[in-house]
């Protein structure tokens, strides 16, 4: 496997105390999309959630068939290549590269994926890799999932298959139901990658050293019931040789794979072995891509908020997952109108008075902070002044030098050495907090249950008191139901 990037942004919550922002130029002006407005910022009105508005795709539903739409987006991208410009034929196809554009990147060997899908689907991995989070892709004769789609970028002369928007940005909510745009804290990124090549080499050899114990034990029984079955060690072997031809990078040592599998699911350090690597471990949760800002002089994307526009972002994807392919911004443009699109599900159950919880929110100055239409923040604060795992300062930039890595050019403005306050949306399905995904219920970032004490390099969950200290239980309580609500 070589090198992919996932379009990752973040949620964090409500500070009941403001830190003085570090300065970036973020003002707002008239949108430039006029099918997607955003609201008005006004610092003295709590955020509320987005007017619902009627959509051209279907991204919400308990059926995922429904969801995916295959028949209506079949075709859309040809008829866009090919000079058709309306606006519902652009969206679908800016759905369909969701689901399964790769922009020519290489991913994991596909020989290996049909191998661990045959062999260990039933025993380990679930069909469409589901226990570790993907959803199935009911297409799939294979058992793949969808957000890992074939790609024309190869690992020598070995097909693979590389990630999409939708293997962190698509899942099933708590509540049952598929949404696009959902940051899917589901996702076990650190097993998967650190599992990948496991049960082959298991295969050779059970007391494999180079492989990390907690897999060793994990897979004992799913290898040793897979190699009783007729043909399987041959099979194996001949999956083995192809590999070899790969030209893979993707070799783990068993301290890096410790690290993967101490990851929570629903967070990613996305910029190290076997992908592109930044020289450092920084470790950042999946956020939900409802409600991005629209029209801003600059939209502060990703968790450093050094990303301008979706379109900075999209392309930033391109050259960091090395794309075989010329992607122009007019390639990359139904993707980012149809991913503009994207807004908050409305709940299943309309929220009782949440009316205490939002005058609390203006009046211990929450909105200093989260002062955005959706609660994100529009300027970047010092890990200091927040008080969270400082880690992540140094991604894209481990030397300190201005200069972000990992041929990002030299647009220095990725690099801010922040973190943003990203948005409050979508946070009764969310089950990760803190920028490092530390945290799993709001309960716990407001103090009315206990924190976890983590103590993992980049995973710590320090900081961000405002939620704990200077609030009554009753406060707390309010916010919490407030928060739920938007």
């Amino acid at each position: 496997m070589n090198r992919a990037l996932w379009l990752v942004f973040a949620l964090s919550a409500c500070g009941s105390v403001a830190p003085t922002p570090a300065p970036l130029d973020a003002g707002v002006t008239e949108p430039a999309d006029a099918g997607v407005v955003e609201p008005i910022v006004d610092a003295g009105v709590a955020p509320s959630r987005w007017p619902q508005r009627t959509h051209v795709t279907h991204d919400v539903d308990r059926s995922l068939a429904a969801v995916l739409e295959t028949s209506a987006l079949a075709g859309a991208c040809d008829a866009v290549k090919a000079g058709n410009n309306d606006p519902t034929t652009r969206l679908r196809c800016g759905k369909w590269m969701f689901f399964y554009e790769t922009f020519g990147t290489t991913g994991v060997p596909t020989p290996l994926l049909d191998f661990l899908q045959k062999h260990y689907a039933d025993s380990y991995y679930g069909r469409g890799f589901e226990r570790l989070g993907f959803v199935a892709d009911p297409a799939s004769t294979t058992g793949m999932p969808l957000g890992l789609a074939p790609t024309t970028g190869k690992s020598g002369s070995v097909e693979t298959r590389a990630f999409t928007c939708a293997s962190c940005h698509f899942g099933k909510m708590p509540d049952g139901r598929y949404a696009v745009g959902y940051g899917n804290l589901a996702l076990d990124y650190g097993k998967f990658i650190a599992s990948l090549g496991a049960p082959l080499s298991l295969s050779f050899n059970a007391n494999d050293p180079k492989v990390h114990e907690q897999l060793r034990m994990e897979l004992a029984a799913p290898v040793a019931a897979a190699k009783a079955k007729s043909g399987y060690t041959t099979e194996a072997g001949l999956v083995g040789l192809q590999l070899l031809g790969a030209g893979s990078n993707g070799t783990l040592t068993i301290e890096e794979q410790g690290r993967f599998l101490a990851l929570p699911t629903g967070t990613m350090d996305f910029l190290t072995k076997p992908l592109v690597d930044d020289g450092v471990w920084t470790v950042s949760r999946i956020l939900s891509l409802w409600n991005l800002p629209v029209g801003r002089v600059h939209e502060q994307l990703a968790w450093t908020g050094g990303v301008p526009t979706l379109e900075n972002f999209l392309e930033g994807f391109v050259v960091i997952g090395v794309g075989k392919a010329d992607w122009p911004p007019e390639r990359l443009a139904p993707l980012a109108e149809y991913v503009r699109t994207l807004s908050t599900p409305e709940l299943e159950q309309a929220p009782g008075d949440v009316s205490a919880g939002a005058a609390l929110f203006v009046s211990k100055q929450c909105g200093t902070c989260h002062d955005g239409p959706s609660g994100e923040s529009l300027r970047v604060y010092s890990f200091a002044e927040v008080g969270t795992d400082s880690a992540y300062a140094n991604i894209y930039n481990p030397g300190a030098d201005g200069k972000p890595c990992c041929g990002l050019g030299g647009d220095s403005s990725y690099v801010t050495h922040g973190v943003k306050a990203p948005r409050m949306t979508g946070v009764a399905w969310q089950t990760r907090f803190l920028h490092n995904g530390s945290i799993s219920t709001l309960e716990a970032l407001f103090c009315l249950s206990p924190r976890p004490m983590v103590t993992l390099p980049a995973q710590t969950d320090v900081g961000h008191r405002f939620t704990c200290d200077g609030l009554t239980v009753d406060e707390k309580q309010q916010l919490v139901a407030y928060l739920r609500a938007l």
